[in-house]
């Protein structure tokens, strides 16, 4: 026992006097940000972990420096509090901090040092980029703190902008050879040449698809494609080249007039020479022959060309054959060589290979599948999957707006301009730095806020923004640009275009467009819309009457706001009908009573109709009736066992429907008792409140005796109703006699008693 507490009081000791000799407080360990991190506001929280001393008199000292040695390092004044902001700290820069701490005047080390990068600019976030907007719209961002102001911009010009062809074709293949002499070649033998003023169409001699072409000068150019196609230019035709074979050739290049290759699927390399096709192979680093499909090719000079393809091969031939193999991760799209020491290749899931003259090395974009490449100098670009593009400065390649969602599978640079092209024939020229047209728009926008809404943007039009921000001591970059094009007109609805058998009288509607102030519809009876009705409308639907029958007519519809009118929508077109459809009495029908009520559809917009009845199916000598309805009660009363026979036509002012098909029906011999019965009386409403309508069908002028009684047999009420030939409508108020309860109206004429139950709620 005594040996026991002997150990312990030792422990006890130990302990208190390691306690009571600690000589300096523990440097704090930091927290946020943390530590490389970058994009952070300029007025970032400095934030660290408290610490404990001897006493409770703790302060923390902290330095601020841009590099890492802090010799030039900004010192705070000291504080209790564990977190410190700053404030305006220049964008994009790289600040190293440290803290320490002080337990009264003795003070412990510094922490460790973390860094932090401050946000070069704003990032933008809706709309998505290229994405297709209205005349209003909402442009947002990411919050960045620390600011006075943001500032937005935007403009119609950007780097790349929108040129608009008269294809739909995809665009595969394109060359410059000056700013008047430029060339696309595409799907189907699409061949494109741009003069300096227009780009127009020109015959390549085959409906193949062509994938690549390549000039060696502006009188000699080479286009080749689907099924071995190739064709040849001389300045100023284009004449097909039997090759000898039917392979897909995918690319082309010449070092001169009389010497290339043609790569294509399956490991296909074909030589020229003055006229002369020769097939070679390309081989791995293990001598095999290589029988992957090959995309893109490019020439540095006659002993030195480059091919790239596909399962992630690039081969060079050195004047004698063609020998490579596998590079970087990815399959391989095109190839671009600025010299023997400076080449390029664009690849899949945004990857970028170079070659320095001795090897290759792969750079990460933040682009998705890259099919194109080209450079002017030492700016090149490089675009393809969903218009993505990238641009390398000199240094990196970072992500730019093309201003268009199609897939890019071609670019191509010269002196300056650039064209780059896609699918359904989609194509965009290099127009210089941008946001510099006389649209250009900059608006300044508070700190406190997240988006910005932009009104009156003209109809189809791209629109390419971007956004800063300012503080007292700094304006930042502009952040990367994004793009967005406006629809060009509202979208045509009803009536749908092709639609028949259309009333006389239409509504016409459109799907809305925000952001404008009035819409104006069209309608002509020519598609060229030569004395075309135009009619303005605050809403998106407008209606129409006095249309004719049977006839074509066309339709358009644009909007305007106090900036821009659009151009018009697509043309729609429609027939009305020029029939009626009759309804009752029913075509064939028998038992029909002796005066019965003709009835048909309704064809809105017509101003009345004709109707027509005889005994002769060929209407030798008919009764005629122009009603203003869809109906006619019958007046007379007709032969009994007699077949009729019907027709309807509609009239619209001066213009008249051809004849509706001929219905017929018979009317039977029908006794005393059954010319009279429960068919043809009806009363509404029921239930009702003591206020009701008798409808009565007389075949005859007559008076009728009608009675109204209790569920005890006591007649309540008594009238006489003087009918006439047809329907007749007795309207009868007995809220005051009635209360609530089941009542039997009956309606006598002559011995024939006609009884209807009332319902009073």
């Amino acid at each position: 026992m005594k040996r026991l507490f002997s150990i312990f009081s030792l422990i006890i000791l130990f302990s208190s006097v390691s306690l009571y000799s600690q000589e300096r407080i523990y440097a704090p360990s930091l927290f946020l940000p943390e530590d490389t991190e970058v994009g952070v506001a300029p007025n970032v929280v400095l934030d660290w972990n408290a610490v404990t001393g001897g006493t409770l008199d703790i302060t923390y000292e902290l330095q601020l420096a841009d590099n890492a040695d802090f010799n030039d390092a900004t010192t705070f004044p000291k504080t209790d509090l564990t977190s410190i902001m700053m404030n305006e700290l220049a964008f994009g820069s790289t600040y190293f901090w440290r803290v320490k701490a002080f337990d009264g005047d003795e003070g412990s080390d510094w922490s460790e040092a973390w860094s932090f990068t401050v946000a070069v600019s704003v990032e933008l976030d809706e709309p998505a980029d290229a994405e297709m907007v209205y005349a209003t719209q909402r442009i947002t961002w990411k919050e960045l703190t620390g600011l006075t102001n943001y500032q937005l911009q935007i403009d119609t010009s950007y780097v790349w902008n929108r040129v608009t062809l008269e294809t739909s074709e995809d665009i595969l293949g394109s060359f410059i050879n000056s700013e008047n002499d430029m060339w696309l070649v595409g799907t189907n033998g699409l061949m494109l040449h741009f003069d300096g003023n227009s780009w127009t169409p020109v015959d390549a001699g085959t409906t193949n698809d062509l994938n690549d072409i390549f000039f060696v000068d502006e009188n000699t150019g080479f286009a080749v494609g689907a099924s071995g196609t190739f064709i040849v230019y001389d300045g100023t035709t284009w004449t097909i080249v039997d090759a000898g074979v039917t392979d897909m050739f995918n690319g082309v290049a010449f070092a001169d007039a009389d010497n290339g290759f043609i790569i294509g699927d399956d490991g296909f390399v074909m030589k020229y020479a003055s006229g002369t096709f020769t097939a070679m192979e390309a081989t791995d680093e293990n001598g095999d022959p290589i029988t992957k499909d090959f995309y893109g090719i490019d020439v540095v000079d006659a002993n030195n060309y480059w091919a790239c393809g596909r399962s992630k091969y690039i081969v060079n031939f050195d004047g004698t054959s063609w020998t490579g193999g596998i590079v970087g991760g990815k399959d391989h799209y095109a190839v671009w060589f600025n010299n023997a020491n400076d080449g390029w290749v664009a690849s899949k899931d945004g990857r970028i290979q170079h070659f320095d003259g001795s090897e290759w090395t792969e750079t990460q974009t933040a682009a998705d599948d890259l099919f194109g490449i080209s450079f002017d100098g030492a700016t090149g670009y490089a675009a393809g999957k969903s218009g993505e593009m990238v641009v390398y400065d000199g240094t990196v390649w970072n992500k730019i707006t093309s201003g268009i969602s199609e897939t890019i599978n071609t670019v191509y640079l010269k002196n300056g301009f650039g064209i780059s092209g896609g699918d359904g024939g989609s194509l965009l020229n290099k127009a210089g730095n941008g946001f510099d047209s006389p649209y250009a728009k900059v608006y300044d926008v508070n700190a406190d806020s997240i988006g910005f809404v932009v009104n009156n943007l003209l109809f189809g039009k791209s629109f390419y923004y971007r956004i800063r921000g300012i503080h007292s001591q700094e304006t930042s970059p502009w952040s990367n640009a994004k793009s967005m094009t406006t629809y060009a007109y509202p979208n045509p609805t009803t009536p749908v275009d092709g639609s028949s058998n259309e009333q006389l009288r239409i509504v016409f509607q459109w799907d809305e467009y925000p952001g404008v102030t009035r819409y104006y519809i069209s309608v002509s009876d020519n598609e060229e819309f030569t004395s075309a009705l135009s009619f303005p409308s605050d809403s998106n639907s407008f209606q129409l009457n006095d249309f004719g029958f049977g006839k074509e007519y066309f339709w358009r519809v644009r909007a305007e706001h106090v900036e821009d009118i659009s151009g018009w929508s697509p043309t729609f077109s429609f027939s009305t009908t020029n029939t009626i459809a009759l309804s009752l009495p029913e075509n064939n029908a028998t038992n029909v009573d002796k005066c019965p009520r003709f009835e048909w559809n309704e064809v809105l917009g017509t101003t009345g109709y004709e109707l027509w009845v005889d005994t002769d199916e060929n209407f030798s000598n008919p009764n005629i009736f122009t009603v203003e309805n869809n109906l006619y009660q019958c007046e007379g009363t007709m032969v009994s066992g007699q077949t009729y026979y019907w027709k309807v036509r509609g009239i619209a002012g001066l213009d008249i429907s051809d004849w509706s098909p001929v219905w017929n029906f018979k009317v039977e011999a029908v006794g005393v008792e059954d010319l009279f019965n429960e068919k043809s009386l009806s009363i509404y409403p029921n239930p009702s409140t003591g206020s009701f309508t008798i409808d009565l069908n007389s075949t005859e002028v007559a008076n009728y005796d009608i009675s109204v009684y209790d569920i005890s047999g006591r007649i309540i009420y008594t009238t006489e109703f003087e009918c006439q030939q047809g329907v007749n409508k007795l309207n009868l108020d007995l809220s005051q006699e009635l209360s609530k309860g089941v009542y039997t109206v009956g309606i006598s004429l002559n011995d024939v008693v006609v009884n209807k139950r009332l319902i009073v709620k």
